[in-house]
């Protein structure tokens, strides 16, 4: 008996495994028992049992959101529960390939416990459902789980940025009130901005104002365009010695006179909300726990709260910079299980000296483009695959054909693009809010780090 079942991993590391049997499987019972599933986890030499039933299935469907919560009377119970969170499926002594299991009652695939898809069999008309020697059961819902746009839907979903980074920062306003209701003072961001740039003074200025929504306290250091490295430096292992800053942000770009890397990497390590620290980069390219660049992070959050399947996905990120490009490629490609929660992708990265027929080759391959070069109109609707996922992260000031007034662009074609995307983020309104969003959100952590390790040293 072939039956098409699927599989899903609660963030509490819940594993929720059902397989139909025999008996009583069909569209009338109230509940099914499933079969006794083998599961091995690879940090345990011996396998461990555990059974789960499905209740209701005549139900229309379920979703796959991150709490894992199922839709109308669709609900899994654990029998017996496990207490970890990775594992692989055995049958019959043998091991199946990770987040893939197949055996003679399981037909379908387990995901990865970040992942927020259902693997399950598709019908011939496309549709999902879980079967039983070909008699239909359950028809789920298609909710996140269609690798192309619906045809219905001519336009591509429009991820808003200003409104998911407003949900942060309402998230973060409520987790700071209850960290200072536990006798901890809010965390404090100290910018340093150097020269007259009036688009620095904008960033800077927007920084501090969402610091205030979310109840973090703020200073703005402003110094000439003359300053002398060694002032700079002397300033900022100064804000690196003072207990009551907990984050220093220098503004980028600097002067042409100061060594930019050398100013990143003054920057305490446990300060460097902006994770340009050359210590940081390297943590989150071993995969370990750091401050992340803000940018990337804000990517990364875009890609996971709009719910955009990333396993085993193709991805294209268009352009190299390192903080940008290079970390956004780290976060898409590297083992979701460890520190930095990424996304296991499968990235190919593309830059400036990629030819143009290279280019538009490998964006048409690809599930899912981030792209990052300041380039205006570079990603044509030729390029793009249709229902893939597209993040601009490019911002180009330019002017407006018709009224003559200057505005701002991204590096894709949005007009044309949208047509045949899944997804697409705006210009404005889509990376940048999350960038400043993530910005409020490495503060708030380093203000966590700092007060650990002043507790652990008294």
């Amino acid at each position: 008996m072939a039956v098409s079942v699927s599989a899903m991993f609660l963030e509490k590391a819940l594993l929720l495994v059902t397989t139909m049997t025999g008996a009583g499987a069909t569209t009338a019972a109230k509940t099914i028992i499933t079969t006794s599933v083998t599961v091995q986890h690879q940090r345990h030499q011996q396998p461990r049992r555990f059974e789960a039933k499905l209740e209701h299935p005549a139900s229309e469907g379920f979703s796959t959101a991150r709490e894992a919560q199922p839709n109308g009377s669709v609900s899994f119970k654990v029998i017996r529960d496990t207490s970890w969170s990775k594992g692989l499926l055995l049958s019959g002594g043998r091991i199946a390939r990770k987040n893939c299991c197949k055996f003679d009652s399981l037909v379908g695939g387990l995901p990865h416990r970040r992942g927020n898809m259902v693997h399950t069999k598709k019908t011939t008309n496309g549709s999902l459902a879980i079967d039983q020697n070909g008699g239909h059961i359950l028809s789920l819902d298609r909710h996140y789980h269609t690798d192309t746009k619906d045809s219905s839907n001519q336009m591509a979903k429009l991820i808003d940025g200003k409104q998911i980074a407003a949900d942060i920062r309402m998230e973060l306003r409520e987790q700071i009130e209850e960290w200072m209701k536990q006798g901890h003072r809010a965390p404090h961001l100290t910018a340093i901005l150097i020269g007259e740039d009036p688009a620095s003074s904008t960033y800077v200025s927007n920084k501090m104002k969402a610091a205030k929504d979310v109840g973090i306290t703020s200073k703005t250091e402003r110094y000439g365009a003359d300053i002398t490295q060694e002032h700079l430096l002397k300033r900022i292992e100064e804000l690196n010695s003072d207990e009551s800053v907990d984050g220093i942000l220098v503004q980028l770009p600097v002067p042409g006179h100061i060594n930019e890397r050398k100013v990143c990497n003054s920057v305490s390590c446990d300060k460097d909300v902006d994770g340009f620290n050359e210590r940081n980069i390297g943590r989150l390219c071993l995969d370990m726990n750091t401050l992340i660049p803000c940018t990337p992070l804000g990517v990364q959050e875009l890609i996971k709260r709009t719910q955009i399947e990333t396993f085993g996905k193709n991805a294209v990120v268009v352009g190299r910079s390192k903080n940008v490009g290079m970390p956004i490629a780290m976060l898409l490609h590297a083992d979701g299980r460890n520190d930095t929660c990424a996304m296991d992708a499968t990235v190919t990265m593309c830059h400036r000296f990629t030819p143009p027929e290279e280019l538009a080759r490998f964006c048409r391959t690809a599930d899912i483009i981030v792209t990052a070069t300041g380039v205006p109109g570079l990603i044509k609707a030729d390029m793009v695959k249709e229902g893939a996922a597209i993040i601009d992260v490019g911002i180009t000031r330019v002017e407006d054909p018709v009224t003559g007034k200057n505005k701002l662009v991204g590096d894709v074609d949005f007009e044309e693009v949208r047509k045949v995307a899944g997804h697409i983020t705006p210009v404005p309104g889509g990376v940048g809010p999350m960038t400043v969003a993530m910005l409020m959100k490495n503060t708030f952590i380093a203000a966590k780090n700092l007060a650990r390790k002043r507790s652990d040293t008294k």
